[in-house]
């Protein structure tokens, strides 16, 4: 057999292997929706009105598309702040923290600068702080891995605990908002302008946007990000090879939270105005979750989060149209994460455990 014979039909079993992937991953989809209709079934809703007012509640109106979309955009980038470090087999639960300490960063910058500052200066100077801020809040995890081989689980938990109280001493002593749980407000100019008319779209959208990019161009065409997916796959043959197990550690754990430290930023600059005291509906941790629907792959990790997005913002439709406790919106979102896992559209394989 020819080698152009061979290779149509490695490309043959190819397909029909990503066909029978997209066909269980459907019929899976399809298998978790229904249990999740048979829960709401039993807390006394029809579940065809509460899709409708799920649905309605994000995508209803231009105003609740624009509320999408920023929630989106958040879970972007803690989905990426988590999809990098993990495609190297490094565990980083702690978005939640680099995200709440770029937003203190972020706020404080803003209310100390001078205010005479040209508007793009001002913006260019808190996006880059809270992109900076994020990557040192994690390299903690990532050098203590690197250097003594902490878990890194544990350590970027435990910062999330203290990036939690610094960001409370910055609204409840720093500058605080009279009774207000928040800091003061920051100069208007220094906040990211409106992109849409009608709705609460900033330019924290895009922002999220050209990290996606940023992303997969690090993950698909580097070095580094070859160097990353090897790791992940097997991190003793990687050292073997020359690979730098440790660097590597370190430089994709600082990647990761400078993304999640720009959610911090986008909140302050694009949704508050302000650092507001628990401004963030576990986005963090959300974010685990859309990396590992995304499998970990940058691009469908934007799909992954509107998905998200939708089930988080639609919560106030559910509550409308059903009755039903927002709350209700909150167990929704972790049934269908477990049930994802369950039926195996979440997966992630590595060759074998290794440790850094």
């Amino acid at each position: 057999m020819s080698a152009a014979s061979l290779a149509l039909k490695a490309v043959a079993v190819q397909h029909k292997a990503t066909l029978r992937s997209a066909a269980g991953t459907v019929v899976a989809i399809a298998l978790t929706l229904g249990v999740v209709a048979g829960i709401l079934a039993g807390l006394g809703a029809n579940p065809w009105s509460a899709g409708h007012g799920l649905v309605s509640g994000a995508l209803g109106n231009r105003f609740n598309i624009g509320q999408t979309v920023m929630i989106a955009s958040l879970l972007i980038l803690t989905g990426l702040a988590a999809a990098i470090p993990f495609s190297a087999r490094l565990w980083n639960i702690g978005a939640e923290g680099q995200m709440y300490f770029g937003a203190f960063v972020t706020a404080g910058l803003g209310l100390t600068l001078p205010s005479g500052l040209p508007t793009w200066l001002f913006c260019s100077i808190l996006v880059l702080s809270s992109l900076a801020a994020g990557a040192v809040w994690a390299l903690v995890p990532g050098v203590l891995k690197a250097t003594i081989n902490a878990n890194e689980v544990i350590v970027s938990l435990m910062m999330t605990f203290i990036a939690l109280a610094v960001a409370d001493y910055g609204i409840t002593a720093l500058w605080p908002q009279g009774a207000s749980p928040q800091t003061r407000y920051l100069p208007a100019h220094a906040l990211f302008p409106t992109i849409w008319t009608g709705t609460l779209v900033t330019a924290g959208a895009p922002l999220a946007l050209a990290a996606v990019i940023v992303a997969w161009v690090v993950m698909r065409r580097s070095g580094l990000g070859f160097e990353i997916r090897a790791i992940g796959l097997n991190a003793r043959a990687s050292q073997m090879n020359g690979m730098r197990v440790g660097r590597v550690a370190v430089v994709t754990f600082a990647i990761g939270g400078a993304f999640a430290g720009l959610a911090g930023g986008i909140n302050v600059l694009g949704m508050n105005g302000a650092l507001v005291s628990g401004f963030s509906g576990n986005f963090g941790y959300l974010g685990i979750a859309v990396a590992l629907v995304a499998r970990l792959d940058p691009t469908w990790i934007i799909p992954s989060a509107i998905l998200f997005a939708v089930l988080r913002v639609g919560s106030n439709g559910l509550q409308v149209q059903t009755g039903l406790s927002p709350d209700v919106g909150e167990i929704l979102v972790a049934t269908f994460v477990i049930l994802l896992l369950v039926f195996r559209v979440i997966r992630l394989r590595y060759a074998e455990a290794q440790t850094v």
